[in-house]
């Protein structure tokens, strides 16, 4: 693996920086903090907001202040180790990697200045709101026909399967330009690398994932050399025509990463947006009953899920050189774990942060997407497809409830949150 490498799996525990208050417990894969993170948080935040977690190796930080000033200052703390697994890989997960054709690099969320500014101006068309015209009609078609086909089996029903989990998969295998006939595939080699990155993921695991990313590498690959000589209306294309009007600027290798990227990017995190959405609005009827009477609130209702129960609870940086933040002198090569969900309920800029309130009025100054040149890309699109959903379901199914006395669970993970089943149920009349 190399510098630019887009996974790098040399990974070495950072020590605690000297004077830097240290919590033996904190983690993001305890039970505690799986079942509800926020109680914790809160108590982190409000005595001691910047803290190493000795169990990660990293410098905890939880105060939206602070975040956004990490997120903002890309010079001193780089994303270079967004995709790297949290933990050491084995070494036959590893030696899978290592295969010479695996060559993946850094593009977009790891990749630091000055070359992610370069290559963002290329991958910016695919987001923009131009391409989100032509997808929304697409997305809805399919949506519509995933949720008929739930309403057409009868309550209950296990949401993500049926619905949570295919759409954005299928959305941004679309957008790429992927074919229909290999979703099923795409979807078992792109689904579980949550374990791998993100995870603890056994040695079994690791292994399974490392062939499934080997494998779908090497399409994206045959995919995109195919592309070459065959362009189509899709992003891939796109990015192929960029690249020979630009070889010097962008380069084939960096195509072939960008679409091998966005598959995960855009899959995992907007189907725990729209599950964790569909927890707050229907585990209190009287948000659900509202949007149903106000489809015009669908809008300022999301972006108050993305404060209150974001898909993404952290996300992480590391320091390019010895620095001081907060008093406390980080050395080069700190891991710094940021809570996106603790800096979401600060009090100091949400009064209440604890409740759900659609009528919040700065409810969009939250930080679910990051802040700073690594904002998320694909923002527009995960905001479009919840918004499509909730639309149908609304002018379909408006007594869509969920099944009382369900056991949420939630994969343990360093970054995502979001519930591994959700059944819901509803009136047959309608």
């Amino acid at each position: 693996m190399t510098d630019l490498a887009y996974h790098n799996v040399d990974i070495e525990k950072s020590p605690a920086p000297e004077g830097c208050p240290i919590d033996h417990e904190f983690s993001p894969f305890d039970e505690r903090y799986v079942a509800y993170p926020y109680a914790w948080l809160e108590d982190k935040r409000e005595n001691e907001p910047v803290f190493y977690a000795e169990e990660l190796g990293y410098v905890v930080v939880t105060r939206m202040e602070d975040v956004e000033a990490v997120f903002r200052d890309a010079e001193t703390f780089t994303s270079t180790n967004v995709q790297d697994p949290v933990f050491p890989i084995c070494k036959e997960a590893a030696e899978i990697l290592s295969a010479e054709d695996y060559n993946p690099v850094a593009v977009m969320s790891n990749r630091p200045l000055p070359d992610h500014t370069r290559i963002r101006k290329y991958t910016q068309a695919g987001f923009s709101p131009r391409r989100m015209q032509v997808l929304e009609p697409l997305i809805r078609a399919r949506a519509e026909k995933l949720i008929d086909d739930m309403l057409a089996k009868g309550p209950p029903v296990e949401w993500v399967s049926a619905v949570g989990n295919p759409l954005p998969a299928e959305t941004i295998f679309r957008l790429l330009g992927f074919p229909e006939a290999d979703d099923e595939q795409l979807k078992a080699w792109t689904n579980n690398r949550l374990e791998f990155t993100w995870g603890k993921a056994n040695r079994e695991q690791q292994i399974q994932v490392a062939k499934n990313l080997l494998a779908y590498w090497r399409y994206v690959a045959a995919y995109v050399e195919r592309r070459k000589d065959d362009p189509a209306d899709n992003f891939t294309s796109e990015l192929l025509a960029a690249h020979a009007g630009n070889p010097d600027d962008l380069s084939y290798v960096e195509v072939q990463s960008i679409v091998y990227g966005l598959s995960f990017a855009g899959h995992e995190i907007v189907r725990n947006l729209i599950s964790n959405s569909l927890l707050v609005f229907l585990g209190e009827r009287q948000n659900w009953e509202r949007l149903c009477a106000e489809p015009g609130m669908i809008k300022p209702a999301i972006e108050e899920v993305l404060r209150f129960n974001s898909a993404q609870t952290s996300w992480r940086r590391v320091t390019t050189k010895d620095t001081e933040f907060r008093g406390i002198k980080l050395p080069k090569g700190t891991e710094v774990f940021m809570s996106l969900a603790a800096a979401n309920r600060d009090p100091r800029l949400f009064d209440h942060p604890d409740r759900y309130d659609m009528d919040r009025d700065n409810a969009s100054k939250h930080i679910a997407f990051g802040r700073g040149p690594h904002i998320c890309l694909g923002r527009l699109l995960a905001k479009l497809e919840l918004t499509t959903v909730l639309n149908l379901l609304i002018e379909k199914v408006p007594s869509l409830r969920l099944v009382m006395g369900q056991e949420l669970s939630y994969f343990p993970n360093f970054s995502f949150r979001g519930p591994k089943t959700l059944y819901l149920t509803w009136d047959t009349d309608e």
